[in-house]
């Protein structure tokens, strides 16, 4: 019995050193190949530079250049445009990173169905699993990967026309890690959205405007200012009608410490003629007033409060929203933390979790804020008939309510 456990116990161990070596070839595969994408008339090539879980791609477009490195381990992409000598940093998931890399639009679509092995041919002269992913029936996309280098070396999209991406000329050797970092010189790119809005010149006397309380009627005129102080629990609805036949041009803009959030050019125009009402779902974290202007023409202007469910929530904690009916819910939430918070939305319908087949993805369900104060707002869907958060990590303020899209 001895002998059989030794020998048994030889067989495991040395299984174990050799499933170690190739986990240790993959994981420390280097090589680099010529990289193609071609789609109908369309078309794009380049470099691919491959380092165990880093791998940087240089692709010409239109006579522009772009480099892509993706860092699997840190979960995190590197847009480099050359021309403009910047870079974007983003999370490997993002939409962004996903559109721009075929590598990680496949992984992405792959969590939206089902993906099978369905044998292995050989690409480039590599030996290859083939997988497939299909949703609802049908071939959405396969991939070849090599078994070698543990790397995908050919991906076809099913569309018509079909998108294919293929590496050849795959030579294997060691690769500068240069390649992995960013160009000197490069600055780090900053969404304009983000920076600072200077006050609009016709609100430079903002503060000898009046403020008034929802809910009122009230006419106004070109060059006018009404004030509304953000209330807790409530979101602001507001309407205009022209008084003459002639346009009018009228906006309203959340402000904080007199700046307003966003430029003019990014809010609509409620007194337009076929618009029901804007809607501003803004939190007290966010903005202290709401500032209604008129750019342009005589108005009505009719403002009500629509009540909304608000609440901070932290880890471990649940914030729930029940409901009747198929109207949409609007959802925002706002970072309380310094660091990252996450929630995951569910849905229930009598007390019972819906199935995902129903929900969609967790990976849509998911909200991640990674900065103070960062918003995440949608408009989704009241499936069943509750609405379940449930914060991961961090702390919240979430605010949630159900409206009919064309009622004010």
């Amino acid at each position: 019995m001895q002998a059989k456990v030794s020998f048994g116990l030889r067989i495991s161990i040395t299984a174990l050193f050799a499933l170690t070596i190739i986990c240790s070839q993959a994981l420390t595969a280097e090589f680099t190949a010529d990289m193609t994408e071609q789609q109908g008339e369309w078309s794009k090539s380049g470099k691919i530079y491959v380092k165990g879980l880093k791998y940087c791609m240089e692709m010409t477009e239109d006579g522009e250049q772009l480099i892509i490195i993706v860092d699997q381990a840190a979960k995190k992409t590197f847009v480099v445009p050359v021309s403009m000598k910047e870079y974007r940093e983003l999370d490997i998931d993002d939409m962004t990173s996903v559109m721009s890399d075929p590598f990680q639009g496949y992984k992405y679509t792959a969590g939206m169905g089902e993906e099978k092995n369905v044998g292995s041919e050989k690409v480039s002269g590599f030996d290859c699993d083939k997988y497939v992913i299909s949703i609802q029936g049908s071939d959405i996309m396969t991939q070849w990967v090599s078994k070698k280098l543990d790397f995908p070396i050919k991906i076809v999209a099913h569309g018509q026309p079909e998108k294919v991406m293929e590496l050849s000329n795959i030579k294997e050797s060691p690769v500068d890690d240069a390649k992995f970092q960013i160009p000197e010189g490069f600055k780090k790119w900053i969404d304009p959205e983000t920076l600072p809005v200077e006050p609009p010149e016709w609100a430079k006397g903002i503060s000898s405007a009046p403020v008034m309380n929802p809910p009122f009627e009230h006419d106004m005129s070109a060059g006018d200012i009404i004030r509304i102080k953000v209330e807790p629990g409530r979101s602001l609805k507001i309407k205009g009608i022209s008084k003459t036949d002639t346009e009018a041009t009228a906006k309203v803009i959340p402000f904080k410490d007199g700046r307003p959030l966003k430029k003019d050019s990014w809010y609509n125009n409620f007194a337009q003629k076929g618009v029901i009402c804007d809607r501003r779902h803004e939190t007290s974290v966010e903005t202290d007033e709401f500032v209604i202007y008129v750019y342009e023409g005589d108005i009505k202007a009719t403002a009500k409060w629509q009540e909304m469910h608000e609440s901070i929530t932290a880890e471990g904690e649940e914030f729930k929203l029940t409901y009747q009916g198929s109207d949409h819910v609007e959802t925002r939430f706002v970072n309380l933390s310094d660091g990252e918070s996450v929630a995951i939305i569910n849905y229930l319908k009598d007390g019972q979790p819906l199935s995902e087949d129903k929900i969609g993805p967790l990976k849509y369900r998911t909200i991640k804020l990674k900065n103070a104060n960062e918003v995440s707002s949608s408009t989704r869907t009241a499936n069943g008939s509750e609405m379940v958060i449930k914060v991961e990590k961090g702390k919240m303020l979430i605010k949630l309510g159900q409206f009919d899209s064309f009622e004010f």
